[in-house]
């Protein structure tokens, strides 16, 4: 996408900028090389935004042949083009196994432990803070429908079901998965990303479990990055 073409930036955020194009329903993504975790940790990763427009480009069009929609549109280098979503700000978590975070949070499960059904977690994100909600707060902030949120846990959990078999056949197990979801012309769909940051997995070789939330510096980051490109591109020539 020639640089010309870009508008003002519409957003920056810890992982990405979006950009206004001519085209009023199409967004430019463009990845940062430095990514903010948690609002407290700034990792700088090596190659992240070819690698990360390569991995969204793959992961969104292997998720589209299981009729799954998303706003990805196509990939150039390092940039994406995405269809202008409204975002739902609520981030849907599904947890298939108990992630040392999740540990923390919860005593009476052990990292690791699985789950005999999937937890689903709903986090509302607005300018007053973050909070985890339930349905009916979505209704009551009208944020969603009832017809809507049973479409997003619908899709939510295709999803974990594609990528948990996905990852399988790449040598890690899906541990959790957060996503983010929008509307486009009235159809919800996929948005934002699926990547290292919101993918928590174990490493089947190793028994190690992968996620950047906890990475302690920019190598080991770097390190997760380069891991999961590794084991996710290579096979894209090959049966997914």
């Amino acid at each position: 996408m020639a640089k010309k073409e870009k508008r003002a930036a519409l957003f920056r955020g810890s992982s990405k900028v979006l950009y206004a194009l001519p085209q009023d329903d199409i967004l430019l993504a463009e990845f940062r090389p430095d990514l903010g975790v948690d609002g407290k940790k700034v990792f700088r990763i090596k190659d992240r935004p070819r690698i990360a427009a390569e991995l969204q480009a793959f992961i969104f069009a292997y998720l589209e042949t299981y009729q799954i929609p998303t706003h990805f549109f196509s990939q150039s280098g390092s940039e994406l083009l995405v269809k202008r979503l409204n975002i739902i700000p609520v981030d849907v978590t599904v947890r298939n196994l108990v992630s040392q975070s999740f540990a923390r949070r919860f005593k009476h499960f052990k990292p690791k432990q699985q789950l005999d059904f999937p937890i689903f977690e709903y986090y509302l994100k607005d300018e007053s803070g973050g909070f985890y909600v339930n349905d009916t707060h979505l209704y009551a902030l009208q944020l969603l429908t009832p017809d809507e949120f049973k479409t997003i846990n619908r899709l939510a959990s295709k999803i974990d079901a594609v990528m948990k078999s996905f990852l399988e056949r790449r040598g890690f197990t899906l541990v959790d998965l957060t996503m983010k979801f929008g509307k486009y012309k009235g159809v919800i769909m996929l948005g934002d990303e699926i990547s290292p940051e919101n993918i928590t997995a174990i490493d089947n070789a190793t028994g190690d479990e992968i996620s950047i939330l906890s990475a302690r510096d920019s190598r080991e980051a770097t390190k997760t990055y380069q891991l999961i490109y590794d084991r996710i591109l290579p096979s894209a020539g090959r049966k997914a």
